[in-house]
């Protein structure tokens, strides 16, 4: 492909030679002759211009480092996603492979691609275009939406963990609510999402959940949040939209965070979180009041010690 073409692919200006023939995109360390590399960091525009590739993607290109083909685009992060869409191989056509299980009572959309020993419970209702790869789980009576991708071992729709307490046992409290994932969600491996005890467990258009994180029961997760892996909710979470949470972040029950959120990792929220919010910690609180706690534990440290 001419650096030219994609240049108009991911809404850059080419810097040199439009005509120059990109072959892939290749990390700076591994690049060659006819390869392309972006520099999502200003740290990384000298390592980038030094190696061995073509041309290079950068949001700019000081004057003293020109003499490389570029394409130079305003959110180079966003310019890498559009360009590794042209160069992925190319995924198989929709298909249902001989050795999954779906219930009869299932309803599929247009173009499913299911991949082998994936299992689809009763009265399920899934969309179009969706993906769900090998060892997924679909429990009975869950709603999927269109555009959805499901990574292998998930399980979508189990119990949630509800007890009540007499003569000394644990009385099981039938969980008989839904889960409802939206359209464009992505699910990541192993992911786990509780069906409603009443009610529905709710995932919002465009949010992606990375790898073993546990959705508990009766949350309602809103529209392109972005949870990283190893989080853990309790049930009846409530999450504005676009909120983002760094990996192995807890989340108490029956607490409500934001629109814009942001949860750092490790955070353990116990409490309610205001929209366009940073906390961090445990309890998790406005990541600057931790950022000056920890200065003032480390002077208190070197004054003691």
């Amino acid at each position: 492909m001419k650096l030219a073409e994609l240049a108009g692919i991911v809404s850059g200006q080419v810097s040199g030679s439009a005509d120059l023939t990109v072959n892939k995109v290749s990390t700076i360390e591994e690049a060659g002759v006819g390869d392309l590399v972006f520099v999502l960091e200003d740290k990384n525009l000298i390592p980038a211009f030094s190696s061995a590739a073509s041309a290079i993607a950068a949001a700019k290109l000081p004057d003293d480092l020109r003499g490389k083909s570029a394409i130079l685009v305003q959110n180079p992060r966003l310019a890498l996603a559009k360009a590794l869409a042209v160069f992925s191989p190319k995924k198989p056509v929709s298909f249902i492979s001989d050795h999954s299980i779906i219930s009869p009572s299932a309803k599929l959309g247009k173009n499913p691609t299911i991949h082998p020993f994936v299992t689809i419970g009763e009265n399920c209702e899934i969309g179009d275009n969706v993906t769900i790869f090998p060892n997924v789980t679909i429990y009975d009576r869950v709603k999927i939406g269109s555009n959805v991708v499901i990574h292998a071992g998930a399980r979508i729709g189990v119990d949630g963990f509800g007890f009540a307490w007499e003569n000394d046992q644990h009385v099981k409290i039938p969980q008989i609510g839904e889960v409802a994932i939206e359209d464009n969600v992505e699910i990541y491996a192993n992911v786990c999402v509780a069906r409603g005890t009443l009610g529905t467990t709710r995932i919002g258009k465009g949010t992606k959940i990375d790898n073993l994180t546990h959705i508990a029961h009766n949350c309602d997760i809103g529209e392109n949040c972005a949870i990283t892996a190893l989080v853990g909710f309790a049930g009846s979470v409530t999450f504005g939209k676009h909120v983002q949470v760094g990996g192995m972040a807890g989340f108490n029950g029956h607490i409500t965070v934001g629109d814009n959120a942001v949860v750092m990792a490790k955070a353990g929220v116990t409490k309610d979180i205001p929209a366009d919010s940073v906390v961090s910690g445990f309890p998790a609180e406005d990541h600057r009041e931790q950022l000056k706690q920890q200065a003032a534990l480390k002077k208190l440290l070197k004054k003691t010690g």
